[in-house]
């Protein structure tokens, strides 16, 4: 099981804006030094669409066999996206309030190498505040707590009011 995860972010009059897509060396200058170095053609690059992979949870393979088994009645159908780094149960810091609060996302069975192979969730978050978003998630819970079966932690999308911001997170069993 293996996931990814896309970001489109467009101001208020639906334009695209850029987005900072890091690389390794980013990654690594992030996690282990705490420093959120932006360096086109070092560090990463700017991107209408930021695409990467996620992590699977531990809790998220358990919630995929139960799915599978029909062990469960709370299937995933929630994105959630916060300004912290996730724990293998929750994001760091889940946003709330002005129009970042977690919610049902659209989701569709699609093909990516074997006919019905992907589960897609797209949500659209439209903010009436500011953030500086590092984290996102897919939860069994659409208003709060519950099971996390996946995340990804990014570098800052920075956001003000009026912008909207698409998370397309794929899962595809392979």
């Amino acid at each position: 099981m293996k996931g990814v995860v896309e970001r489109q972010l467009f101001d208020a009059n639906g334009n695209p804006k850029s987005q900072f897509k890091g690389n390794l060396l980013w990654e690594l200058a992030n996690r282990f030094l705490n420093l959120d170095l932006k360096v086109p053609f070092v560090t990463g690059y700017w991107t209408t669409r930021a695409i990467a992979h996620n992590t699977v949870t531990t809790k998220g393979k358990q919630i995929a066999a139960q799915q599978l088994g029909g062990t469960t009645t709370a299937p995933v159908t929630a994105i959630a996206i916060g300004i912290g780094s996730p724990s293998s149960t929750a994001l760091g810091s889940e946003i709330t309030t002005n129009g970042g609060q977690r919610g049902a996302a659209t989701v569709s069975n699609t093909t990516t190498s074997t006919t019905g192979d992907t589960e897609q969730w797209i949500k659209t978050f439209t903010f009436t505040g500011s953030f500086a978003i590092t984290e996102e998630g897919l939860f069994d819970n659409n208003a709060s707590g519950g099971n996390m079966l996946a995340s990804q932690t990014f570098s800052t999308v920075n956001v003000i009011s009026g912008d909207s911001l698409q998370i397309t997170h794929k899962v595809q069993f392979s």
